[in-house]
C-alpha cells in the first residue's frame, strides 16, 4: 500500500522528516539551555562570591573580619545546600550558618576554577573558590562559594517539560497542516480523474485547460491523444467504408452479368455473389459499430431516439390500430452513438410492430450505472425453445411476414459491442419481450 498509495507516501515522509526536525530542535533548545542555566547559575555564585569579598576587612591586629554576611537566606538554613566559606592558611575562619562547622572546600584543591563536590548532607554541590590577598595582610585568603546542582537540574526538568509539551502542540499542528497540504497538493490528480470519467461518460469532450503547470502538460498530452485516437478511429472506418463500397461495385457488375448465365452454375455464383455482398454489408456494419462503440466521449439521449422511431414506425404502420407508449425513458442517457442506437432500437422497434396486434410498450429502468430497456409488444409471441435462436443470422420463424432474418442479429451484435446484455421474455402483454442492458452515461 506504501507504494501504492502517492498521497500515503508523501504523508510518511512528511512525518518523519517533520518529528526529526522537531526532535532534534528540542535537544538542541535543551541543551543551549542547559548552557545558560549553569552560566546564570555561576554568576550567582561568583556574585556571592564578590559580596563576600565586598565584606571583608582587616583589623589592626592582622584579623580578617566581616563588616556584613550575604543577605540571602538560604545561607542560614541548615544543610540547604548554598554555603559559603572563608579559609586562611588551609583553615576555616568564617563559614555560614548552613554549615554547621563543616567544610565544603576539598583539601589541595585548585582554586580560581568551578568544581563539582559533595555537600555535608550528600547534595550534590557546585563550588566557585578563588585565591585573594587583601591590603594589610600577608596571608592568602580562599573564598568558598556552593550551590546545589539540583536547582540547576529542577530549571532543566522544568523547561523540559515545558518545550516537550510545546513541541507536541506543535508537531500535531504541523502534522494536521502537511495533511491539509498535501490534500489540497493532490486536488488537480483527483481533478484531472473526475475529467476522464466525464470524458468516458460523454459528459466532456476534452481535458480542461486550467489546471496547475505541473499538471496542465499532462492534460494536454491527453488531449493530445484523445484527438489522435479520434482521427484513427474514424480513418479506419473511412477505409472500411471506401474498401467495402470499391467491392461492391464489381460484385453488383458481376451480378448484373451472371443473370445471362443459366442453369445450375448461374445459381452457384449468384448464391456466392450473394454471400460475398451480405458478408461485406455485415462487416462493415460490424467495423462501424466498434469504432464508434469505443470513441471516448459518446452519448446518446435514449428518450430522443425512441420519440423520432415511435413517430416513423406509427406512420409506417398507419393501416393498423397500432400504439406505442413510451415510459421512463425522458433524461435516459446512454453511453453510445446515436447512429448504432437508432439501428438497435429501429430493428427492436420495427420487429415488435411486424408482430404487435394493437400495442407496443417500452419502458426505461436505471440501476447500478446500467439502463434497463423492455420491449414488449402483444401479438403471438415466441415459444420458450426457440428463444435461442432468435439472434441467428438469417433465421425467419415465420416466412410469411417481410424481412431478412438479419434484424436481432444485428441488434445482438450491437449489444455485445457496447458490453451489454440482450435477454428474451414472454411479456404479460401476450407476445415477444425483450430486455436490453446497457451502460449508462452518468
Amino acid at each position: 500500500m506504501f507504494k501504492s498509495s502517492l498521497q500515503l507516501r508523501l504523508i510518511l515522509s512528511s512525518l518523519i522528516w517533520t518529528v526529526a526536525s522537531l526532535v532534534l530542535t528540542g535537544f538542541l533548545i535543551v541543551s543551549l539551555f542547559e548552557g545558560h542555566i549553569e552560566k546564570r547559575f555561576d554568576n550567582q555564585l561568583s556574585d556571592h562570591l564578590e559580596e563576600l569579598v565586598a565584606a571583608s576587612d582587616i583589623s589592626a591586629n592582622g584579623r580578617l573580619d566581616l563588616t556584613w554576611s550575604p543577605s540571602d537566606p538560604r545561607f542560614n538554613r541548615p544543610h540547604s545546600g548554598w554555603y559559603w566559606e572563608i579559609l586562611e592558611n588551609g583553615s576555616v575562619i568564617h563559614q555560614s550558618s548552613s554549615l554547621l562547622m563543616a567544610s565544603v572546600f576539598p583539601k589541595d584543591q585548585k582554586t580560581d576554577t568551578f568544581l563539582h563536590t559533595n555537600g555535608p548532607s550528600g547534595k550534590e554541590l557546585r563550588l566557585y573558590s578563588r585565591q585573594i590577598a587583601l591590603p594589610r595582610s600577608t596571608s592568602i585568603f580562599i573564598f568558598v562559594v556552593a550551590g546545589p546542582i539540583s536547582d540547576m537540574e529542577d530549571d532543566i526538568r522544568t523547561f523540559l517539560s515545558n518545550i516537550v509539551l510545546v513541541l507536541s502542540v506543535l508537531s500535531c499542528f504541523l502534522v494536521g497542516m502537511v495533511f491539509l497540504q498535501i490534500k489540497y497538493g493532490l486536488l488537480p490528480l483527483k481533478r484531472l480523474t473526475q475529467s476522464l470519467a466525464l470524458i468516458r461518460s460523454g459528459n466532456l469532450d476534452k481535458m480542461p485547460q486550467d489546471f496547475p503547470l505541473e499538471v496542465q502538460p499532462l492534460a494536454s498530452e491527453l488531449n493530445t491523444l484523445l484527438d489522435y485516437n479520434f482521427t484513427l478511429l474514424e480513418r479506419a472506418r473511412t477505409q472500411v467504408g471506401n474498401l467495402a463500397h470499391s467491392l461492391k461495385n464489381p460484385i453488383a457488375v458481376l451480378m448484373n452479368e451472371t443473370k445471362d448465365i443459366p442453369g445450375a452454375k448461374g445459381k452457384l455464383i449468384r448464391k456466392h455473389l450473394n454471400s460475398a455482398t451480405d458478408s461485406i454489408s455485415r462487416y462493415l456494419n460490424k467495423a462501424r459499430i466498434a469504432g464508434s462503440s469505443r470513441l471516448l466521449g459518446t452519448k446518446t439521449s435514449l428518450g430522443d431516439v425512441a420519440k423520432d422511431l415511435k413517430f416513423s414506425l406509427e406512420k409506417l404502420f398507419n393501416q393498423s390500430s397500432l400504439k406505442i407508449s413510451l415510459s421512463g425513458l425522458d433524461g435516459v442517457i446512454i453511453r453510445a452513438d446515436p447512429q448504432d442506437m437508432e439501428e438497435l432500437f429501429g430493428n427492436l422497434m420495427e420487429n415488435a410492430c411486424k408482430w404487435a396486434k394493437n400495442k407496443i410498450s417500452i419502458s426505461g429502468t436505471c440501476q447500478a450505472g446500467q439502463v434497463l430497456i423492455q420491449i414488449e409488444d402483444d401479438g403471438p409471441g415466441v415459444p420458450l425453445e426457440q428463444m435461442n435462436n432468435l439472434v441467428k443470422r438469417g433465421l425467419r420463424l415465420d416466412e410469411t411476414k417481410p424481412g431478412t432474418g438479419l434484424g436481432l442479429h444485428i441488434a445482438s451484435e450491437i449489444v455485445d459491442l457496447y458490453g451489454g446484455q440482450l435477454d428474451f421474455f414472454n411479456s404479460d402483454l401476450g407476445g415477444l419481450g425483450v430486455k436490453i442492458t446497457l451502460p449508462q452515461a452518468l
